[in-house]
């Protein structure tokens, strides 16, 4: 089956230039709010589906690059004004109808005959003269630009001869209705041959004025009669999908979402080559995401899929080596991380795998007590919040930690982990050499050196034993043993109720004293 191979935007919205290579099956992109994601699959629709060839020269103003429209600002030359060019490339057997339509040099590149599809939308420079004084005074003719579809043989594209079959599941969609028209529609058109289609069509309208011709209505004078219009009455807009004779539409936002991926995913039932998914989690409680995802992940190789998601569920369970990372103008691919990590992520999705690749700087922590009472240290050894500095803390569970670093190594994050030395000296060692080593330079691993300080409690204590003494409470005849050993009741207690007694301390507003390795911790990340 044909899908698309690669994507490149200039001059489109946010984005000035960028290049994004597919998989055959399965592509998750992500990115902060802004980043672009919209834009990408937009970018696609823009080519394949010719959106906005029929629509008012004013959008051209709300699609071209802002920096490349101050540009032109400040040169005022004809050469200077803002274009946009999206190029998509696919990989084709060239056995496809139609397949040698698409197959020419016709690229941004030229450099080797490919399959795909050019668009463009440039000022028209046969107005140029006419129009000289408006450029010069800095004002960008919108009316005068054209918009233009060919294919990289050199031909003009239409979309009634698309190069494979694909449909858009959006379901953040604003406008319900056109939402499900354009599904149905799509659908209509991807399942039936085009004799059946055209069949369909002609039968659909002659039993339609039929129908009507019998209801006897009288003329309504000696000229005129009432009669159908068949300009009104298509049947590919007004077809529904029933599921148990309820029409889609009707069955909420959340199985809306559920039922239209899963027609979708079922080639038998829809042809589709392509599928895009425009945050997905919307409107789906978690039950049904796990059946969307298992929908998904069961039927991956039925379909290639794009997908934005700002679910963290999503991107792990759908393997976080599937995942584009859009960071500025360049993407970042996530396909080299090695299998071990891609499975703790699929498994654990309580992880937070989203969070790492979004941060700016992340502090790493063993549990729920060093998570609640480091923003008060840091607020007090860097003299900001953690908000200020951009530091995000993520629990991520004793040695789980290692497989968020095999991500940070691949993303360039400054990470701080704090950890414990669990009385071994080998951890010990082992931070050592993490640390010297030069490939890490952005990662730095924080652990008490002395086997005696052996977790973040057994050195909150020593550090802070008076006031723990009399403010942590105990029961007289418990004993409060941890692992067997007696540590004493006030260790023994914040040991076994880890949660509680932090919550206890951050309550109280008590500043505690703060143990040299932590921070040193805070202080390497705010660096």
């Amino acid at each position: 089956m044909g899908h698309i191979k690669q994507l490149t935007i200039l001059g489109l919205r946010k984005f000035e230039e960028i290049e994004i290579g597919f998989n055959d099956s399965m592509n998750i992109i992500v990115g902060e709010n802004e980043a672009g994601k919209s834009t990408i699959l937009e970018a696609i629709g823009i080519v394949l589906n010719q959106q906005y060839k029929n629509v008012d020269k004013s959008i051209v103003k709300e699609l071209l690059n802002k920096n490349n429209v101050e540009k032109f600002k400040k040169e005022k030359r004809v050469s200077a004004l803002p274009k946009i060019q999206i190029e998509v490339k696919f990989e084709m057997t060239g056995k496809e109808r139609d397949a040698q339509d698409f197959f020419g040099e016709e690229s941004l590149s030229k450099k080797e005959p490919e399959y795909g599809i050019l668009f463009e939308c440039k000022f028209d420079e046969e107005c140029a003269d006419r129009l000289a004084k408006e450029i010069g005074e800095g004002k960008i003719p919108y009316e005068y630009y054209v918009m233009s579809w060919m294919t990289f043989r050199g031909a003009p594209y239409k979309s009634i001869k698309k190069p494979f079959n694909s449909i858009f599941i959006d379901t953040s969609a604003k406008d319900a209705n056109n939402s499900f028209n354009y599904f149905n529609r799509t659908l209509f058109f991807s399942k039936y041959a085009d004799a059946e289609k055209m069949n369909a069509k002609n039968s659909f309208r002659s039993n339609l004025e039929e129908a009507f011709s019998k209801l006897n209505l009288p003329d309504i004078d000696v000229k005129r009669k009432f009669g159908i219009n068949d300009k009104k009455v298509i049947l590919e807009a007004i077809i529904s999908v029933f599921e148990d004779g309820i029409p889609l539409e009707n069955k909420g936002s959340g199985m809306e979402s559920l039922i239209k991926t899963h027609i979708a995913l079922d080639r038998s039932k829809s042809n589709l080559d392509v599928i895009f998914m425009e945050e997905p989690e919307n409107h789906l409680c978690f039950s049904n995401m796990n059946r969307m995802l298992d929908e998904i992940a069961n039927k991956r190789d039925s379909a290639q899929i794009i997908l934005t998601t700002h679910s963290n569920m999503i991107a792990s369970r759908l393997d976080l080596r599937n995942v584009l990372w859009i960071k500025g103008n360049r993407t970042v691919s996530l396909a080299d991380i090695d299998d071990r990590t891609a499975k703790f992520f699929t498994k654990a999705d309580d992880n937070s795998f989203l969070q790492l690749l979004l941060s700016e700087k992340i502090i790493l922590v063993e549990g729920a007590t060093e998570y609640l009472l480091l923003p008060d240290m840091f607020r007090r050894v860097a003299g900001k919040t953690l908000e200020e500095a951009k530091v995000v803390i993520i629990s991520c569970n004793g040695v789980a930690y290692k497989n968020y670093l095999q991500i940070a190594k691949k993303t360039e994050k400054r990470i701080a982990v704090i950890t414990d030395n669990d009385k071994n000296p080998d951890k010990i060692k082992e931070m050592i050499e993490f640390n010297n080593d030069t490939e890490n330079v952005s990662q730095h691993i924080f652990m008490d050196d002395d086997v005696d300080n052996w977790t973040w409690e057994k050195c909150i204590y020593d550090l802070n034993k008076d006031y723990l003494d009399k403010n942590i409470k105990v029961e007289k005849s418990a004993k409060y043993l941890f692992y067997g050993e007696n540590y004493g009741k006030i260790l023994g207690k914040m040991l076994n109720n880890k949660v509680e007694t932090a919550y206890n301390i951050l309550e109280s507003k008590h500043e505690l004293a703060i143990p040299q390795y932590v921070e040193d911790a805070i202080k390497w990340i705010n660096e």
